[in-house]
């Protein structure tokens, strides 16, 4: 187990720690890809990053995954976090407290919001966690944030700003608060 900040000794393999990228693994790292985490754009200001990985939790990367500086990642006791391949642009925050997968070929733009638990209980509330599944080759603009127990099915585009509450279907374009079918996407 690794428990230090801001790099540890003993980071696993799969881990490329970039500048003001503050790591602190406690869980179990696997996969065969490659995370690079707290990349910066040339000529901007390196922004903090934090990944924090809790004892009992799981982070997989199976392809070559990105994820840009100012982001806040957190993998939480029993929880997965499973990466494809692709990235997330700067000022992400991504809330694993049950389970959170994305897919092969995704972009993900600037300040987006995964958050797979309430993490609070009201009385008469209806279930407050469930997981996120972003497939393949799906596209998230600028500011979208994602709602528990949602899928975004393959090829998907969801627009800037829009706050996803219900499963998008495979190759639509939905937008808007709460986001809602648009067109179909067609990819070219």
């Amino acid at each position: 187990m690794i428990r230090a900040f801001p790099w540890p000794t003993g980071t696993p393999r799969q881990i490329v720690r970039h500048r003001r990228a503050k790591l602190r693994i406690d869980g179990e790292v696997t996969g065969g890809g490659t995370l690079r985490f707290g990349i910066q754009w040339p000529g901007r200001f390196h922004r903090e990053s934090h990944l924090v990985l809790r004892e009992g939790g799981t982070l997989r990367v199976d392809g070559d995954f990105s994820i840009h500086s100012g982001a806040t990642v957190t993998v939480d006791h029993g929880a997965m976090l499973m990466l494809g391949s692709g990235y997330i642009n700067g000022d992400a925050s991504v809330s694993c407290f049950l389970d959170v997968r994305i897919g092969h070929g995704v972009a993900i733009g600037p300040e987006l919001m995964l958050i797979d638990d309430d993490r609070h209980r009201l009385s008469g509330a209806r279930t407050t966690a469930g997981p996120i599944v972003i497939g393949d080759r799906v596209w998230l603009g600028s500011r979208v944030t994602v709602l528990k127990g949602v899928t975004i099915g393959d090829g998907a585009v969801i627009a800037a700003g829009s706050v996803v509450t219900k499963n998008v279907p495979p190759g639509e374009l939905w937008g808007g608060v709460p986001a809602a079918f648009i067109r179909a996407a067609t990819w070219s």
